[in-house]
């Protein structure tokens, strides 16, 4: 995932060698006071007594480690259901992707990468016996099932470092005709990198083994079923993206 440093000082000079040494290098370097507030995924703050370079691989290093930390949570997440290691990750691949073809700033990409990874965060308080039923769900175990997003969502905010997934969490499962849940938004009212995640999210599902059903769908089919949920399920123009961007890659591991 795209990695934040954090420029503490008053040299432009510097500023700009930090700049430098994370050219090419998946890092985004901003100037900022002493007393600002950090934005979100800011894996280190620095002053100017060692080398940019240096503090570039240090910063790096830090962020790796919390990628790993988020990694491990979407581990947790998917393990339940038995998903096959790596899910949520390729998941994530999917939305840097995505993030590219629709040219999304720095903020709003990792924000949908996060976002992606830890879509279903809040299936962690769902009760067992109705997240792991392969029966038919009554009524009232689908309410609750669907009660994941809000929970995600509440999560999400309480986390400090996660707020800008709340509404990813929230609304990833909404869709663009109105059908989808848990309120029943409807185009342009449903958050779009929360439209996004929907998009990589169904097309990885559908082209992984998943419990409740038996088999996979091809990805030449899957991508044939984004397309045609165009303007139903799915955001034309984030459709028109992942279609166009070459975003959607085959499960090479399932």
């Amino acid at each position: 995932m795209l990695k934040r440093v954090a420029v503490l000082s008053k040299d432009d000079a510097f500023h700009k060698d930090v700049a430098r040494a994370a050219k090419g290098k998946g890092i985004e370097v901003f100037g900022t006071a002493a007393a600002a507030k950090l934005p979100h995924a800011t894996v280190a703050a620095i002053g100017d007594k060692n080398s940019a370079a240096a503090l570039i691989r240090a910063a790096s290093v830090l962020g790796t480690r919390q990628d790993q930390l988020l990694e491990l949570l979407a581990e947790a997440i998917d393990c339940p259901e038995r998903l096959l290691p790596g899910s949520s990750p390729r998941i994530r691949d999917h939305a840097t992707r995505l993030a590219k073809a629709l040219k999304l700033n720095d903020d709003d990409q990792l924000t949908l990468e996060r976002g992606a990874l830890l879509r279903d965060i809040g299936k962690l308080k769902i009760h067992n016996e109705v997240l792991l039923k392969f029966d038919v769900l009554t009524y009232d175990e689908w309410r609750h099932l669907h009660q994941h997003t809000s929970f995600g969502a509440d999560l999400a905010a309480q986390l400090g470092d996660l707020k800008d997934i709340a509404t990813i969490v929230q609304s990833h499962h909404e869709c663009y005709d109105g059908t989808g849940y848990p309120k029943g938004l409807e185009g342009d009212s449903i958050p779009f990198l929360a439209r996004a995640v929907k998009v990589i999210d169904v097309y990885c599902a559908m082209t992984s083994p998943r419990g409740y059903r038996s088999g996979k769908t091809s990805h030449a089919a899957a991508l044939e079923y984004i397309k045609s949920e165009s303007g139903k399920h799915f955001d034309p123009e984030i459709v028109k993206a992942f279609v166009t961007g070459k975003v959607a890659k085959p499960n090479r591991t399932a």
